[in-house]
Parts: C-alpha cells; structure tokens; sequence
C-alpha cells in the first residue's frame, strides 16, 4: 500500500503567526491535488477519541501540551495515512516521491556516545518525530503507542521527560527495537544538512524538509516562558495502561508478521565495485547468511554474478539474483546457470533486462533501479590556477577505457599543459594490460591512488577534481558518473544505454560512441559493447575546459536535479516488497 497524498498539521488556535503561515502556504503549494487537513486543539482530541478511544486516558493525562501533540500526530497518520509535518517545518520539495513508502521517518541528528549511554539508547542516531509519512495501519506506529503507554505515568520536571515519554526520545528508542523486524520503515539519511539553529548536521526530512525549531512548548533556558511541566490534568492508572498494551498487542499481533528474507553473504569487505555496493545496500532488508542450504522455502536473495553461488543456494528455496552484465549478450554459463538455479532476476536497467532476454533468459526478469551514494558534499576548494583535476574512479578493466582516457590527456597536454589525471583504482580483477597499467601509473601528469576508501575520503576526492570522466564502453550499472553530479562535479560519461537518463538531463557532458566493438573479458568475446575513440574523449574534455564556467553552471543545476532520484531507499523498499509478494 501507498502512503496517501494527505497532510495533516496542528496548532494550539486557528490563527498562526504570520512567519509559520508562509511555511503552511509553501506546503500546499508544493503539493497540488492533495488533502490538506489542519486541526486544532478540540479536533486533535476528537481525532484520538474517534480512532482510538481507548487511548484518550492517556492522552488527557499529559501534563505538557505538546505531549499531546505527540500522541495526536501518531494516531492521525496511524488512522489515515499521509504525512504529518509541525507547523515550523518548511517542505523544499514535493513529497510525491515518498509516497512508495510504507512509512517514513527521518534521521534527526547523531548525538555523542556519552549522551547515548545517558539517555540508555542502543544507538547514537536520533530519529525525529517533527515530520513523518505512513500508509494507515503500519505496525511501527502501534509501538511507538504502546510505549507511549507504558512512559505515561512518567513525572514530567525537565524538556528531557517530554522528549523521552511521547517525543523524539521515545520515537528513537522504538526504532532500534523494532529496526530488525519492521525492515519497511525508512529512516531517511541527512550526511549533510545543516540544522539552521544549531549550525550543526541535523533536523532535516532529507532533501524534502527542514525542521525551523519556531515551536512555542520548550520551556527551560527560556525565562519569559511559562514551564509547560505543569501537574497533569488526570491521573491514569496501571490498569488503564494494561488494556491499551493488551488492545495494541493484539492489534500488533493480528498484522501478518513479515517474513523472513535471507540474503546470501557474497562479499565480506568494504564495497569496491557495482556488485559489491549492491551487496552493501542490500544487507539491510534481510538476514545476512553464508550459507542458505539448511533453508527450507524462504526466500533467498543473491546479489552478485549468478554462477559463482550455485553451491550455496539450493532448489527448495526461492532464489532470486540481484545482477547485471556489461554488453550486449550474456556468456552462455551465465544463462545456464540463471535458468537451472534461480526463479526470478532482478537488474537495474530496462537495456540490461533487454540483454538478458535476448540472451536466451527464460526466468521472469525485472527492473530495480539501483541507488547511489550520496558521499557528504564538502566546500569546493578553489579550483588551482595552475591545475585542471580530470578524475577517474574504478577498476581498471578494458571496457572503462582507462588507457584511452590517459591517451586523450596526454594529446591535450600541449592545449592544457597545467591538466592532472587524478585515477584511483579501489581493487583489480584483471582485464587491462600490465603495460598499458605501468604507463599509467608512471607518467609524471598521472596521480595514481589505490586501495579501497570510506565515504568521506571518497567524498574529499571527488571535491578536488575540477571534472570527472567515465568512457566506459560497456557499463550495467551507473554508479560513479552519479556520484559526481550529486557532489556538483562537472561530469564527462559515455552515451551508452545505462546513462541514458544522465546524458537526456542535458547535465552533463557526453562522449559519443561511434559503432560498436567486440566485447572482450578477460581475453574472450562475449557479445559486443560501444566503440569509444580516444579523439572523442579528447574532444568532450577540450569542451569542457574552454567553457568550464557554462558546465561548472551546468553540475550546479544537476547536482539538485539528481537528489532525490534514484535513492538507496527507494531501491531497497522496491526490492523488499518484490520479495514479500514474490
């Protein structure tokens, strides 16, 4: 189920200051055709005494407003689905793409691990409660309720009471209890946002929304404010909170369980190549195992190159295959090994399904777009007077065209004698010739790194190129040449079916290809890929360095364009709920 196309938000009256009605305006005009609701005090406690009746002891208990705020919002969206937002939330962009979810929720910052152990959470990441989405019903917002049961008798004295018995304290706490088993809740990740209040990374819903922190109920540090800690309006007894756990226990309880997805452990390291980093997204929507042969009918999912696993899967389970392949027509022990041992194929691209097809694959085959990393963007460093940075970043197998990349460099030296191929090669599997890899690395305008980097060295790599090139001839994924316009990197890829959507943004710059080639690995043909001419490749990075400013432009634009597609999150729900109705 979708989340619906309904916003729900809250405030004390009817009237709102004019600085939270701008935000409340920018909302609805950012989601035309959507049901916008807004209540007030009287109709937030109707909302709980008509959906959950059972609830309003606890609700009329709360001795700060805001608490009750708390307990409304959940109830709301637990009921009737769509997204709650404070009312000093600023939406930035539509919430359209959200609405594939199940439930949503969002990285509220990371706290320090002293402060984690003082509060007793088993994680320092905080998640926030001022904005989420849900389709009706989803089993994550009945326990947030039954603990907010079980804290209800807490005395509220300080603003950490508040937070900890209905607010973001309890919220996060939830999370990590449930996180294993409710795999359909996305906490949406902020590497990089900056809180406009603390100048610190935080209280953002992604690159949709940003929390303003304008609300009215925090009470200390605050003198001229009343203390909203006040005595509680009514007492609420243990028997009273024993029939609410009871009723949302067996409320939970009457929810089908998820089941079970196994994903087969095909890599152990940090990822340094497509397969890998899918392996990595992947882990997190199943149970990691080495070995799947002592399942009985679960459901299996292999991400990886389909004939190397086939002594650890077996046929009385379900095996799915996450992968993809490079040109146009797949070895022929690759198609027998998916036809004999696997029920389902899932690649990323409609052209990689195409191939597969072709190719003689007669398990159904489906399309799961892929993700990409959204490395932190760090502050452009001013680009050197006396350097132009070209990057490569990959393995360097013959169909990157490493080696025609460095020819190409070399032929523009004498137009751009201040240009540096920066190249870093994460891991090697063979595939370019060892001279051709010596010259590289040698010649004196090459600055050659190696070896497999984190996120945030990845992220200060990227930042220092002026350009990034990606002539691959035969590409199934699209990986790196994403990364770089996320980060605003002026970005050089071959037109080649995988990138069509990034060339087709006009975003970036493309190679063209000129007819097409035997496909080579490791010194046999397996179909053909795209011609890719050294002259091509020269010419594209010529373009660039004379109207840099034009393509700087152009990076800037793509870089917003980008971040809110093809998102790890979306991927990973498409390929859970792929799984469960399988």
């Amino acid at each position: 189920m979708a989340i619906p196309k309904i916003l729900h938000q809250t405030y004390r009256t009817k009237e709102i200051p004019e600085r939270l009605e701008e935000y409340r305006r920018k909302l609805i005009e950012l989601h035309p055709g959507w049901d916008y609701r807004f209540y007030g005090d009287d109709e937030c406690r109707d909302i709980v005494k008509r959906y959950f009746p059972s609830f309003l002891p606890v609700y009329e208990s709360c001795s700060a407003p805001v608490q009750k705020a708390d307990i409304f919002r959940i109830i709301a969206v637990y009921a009737l689905g769509g997204f709650y937002l404070d009312i000093d939330v600023e939406c930035i962009n539509s919430l359209d793409p959200l609405c594939e979810f199940h439930c949503v929720f969002a990285e509220e910052l990371t706290i320090t691990q002293e402060l984690a152990e003082e509060l007793d959470h088993r994680d320092r990441l905080r998640v926030g409660n001022f904005m989420f989405g849900s389709e009706p019903g989803h089993p994550f917002l009945l326990h947030i309720l039954r603990k907010m049961a079980v804290e209800s008798q807490r005395e509220i004295i300080s603003e950490h009471d508040v937070l900890e018995s209905t607010g973001p304290g309890l919220v996060t706490t939830v999370y990590h209890e449930s996180r294993d088993e409710l795999r359909d809740v996305v906490l949406l990740g902020n590497i990089d946002r900056i809180c406009p209040v603390t100048g610190g990374v935080g209280c953002h819903f992604g690159n949709y929304a940003r929390h303003l922190h304008e609300g009215s109920w925090r009470w200390e540090n605050t003198p001229a404010s009343p203390r909203s800690g006040s005595a509680r309006t009514q007492s609420i007894t243990q028997s009273q909170i024993n029939n609410i756990r009871g009723e949302i226990d067996s409320e939970i309880n009457r929810i089908p369980s998820p089941e079970h997805i196994y994903l087969l452990r095909t890599y152990s390291e940090q990822p340094y190549d497509g397969l890998s980093y899918v392996h990595n997204c992947t882990s997190v929507i199943g149970v990691l195992v080495d070995d799947t042969r002592h399942l009985n009918g679960e459901k299996v999912l292999v991400s990886g190159m389909p004939h190397l696993y086939t002594d650890r899967i077996s046929p009385h389970n379900l095996n799915v295959v996450y992968t993809t392949f490079e040109s146009d027509e797949l070895p022929g022990f690759w198609v027998q090994a998916l036809n004999e041992h696997y029920q389902h194929c899932i690649v990323p691209h409609p052209h990689v399904k195409n191939v597969f097809e072709n190719s003689g694959v007669s398990i159904p085959v489906e399309v799961i777009q892929q993700g990409f990393t959204r490395h932190k963007r760090k502050d452009k460093k001013a680009l050197e007077a006396n350097a132009f940075k070209v990057g490569f970043l990959g393995v360097p197998v013959q169909r990157k065209n490493l080696f025609k990349l460095y020819q190409a460099c070399a032929h523009l030296l004498a137009d751009i004698p201040e240009l540096r191929l920066r190249v870093h090669v994460p891991d090697y599997y063979g595939g370019m010739e060892a001279k051709y890899l010596g010259m590289v690395k040698v010649s004196p305008f090459v600055d050659w790194t190696e070896g497999r980097l984190s996120e945030d060295q990845l992220a200060r790599w990227y930042s220092g190129l002026s350009c990034y090139v990606f002539p691959s001839s035969g590409e199934g994924w699209s990986f790196t040449p994403r990364e770089s316009l996320y980060l605003g990197v002026p970005t050089i890829l071959s037109d080649i079916p995988v990138h069509r959507e990034l060339i087709e943004s006009g975003y970036c710059k493309a190679i063209p290809s000129s007819g097409k080639e035997e496909a080579v690995f490791d010194g046999t043909v397996f179909g053909q890929w795209d011609r890719v001419l050294v002259e091509d490749i020269e010419n594209a990075i010529r373009e660039l360095y004379l109207n840099y400013g034009s393509y700087y432009l152009r990076a800037l634009q793509g870089s917003r364009w980008i971040e809110n597609k093809w998102t790890n999150e979306s991927s990973q729900q498409l390929l859970l709920d792929f799984l469960v109705n399988v």
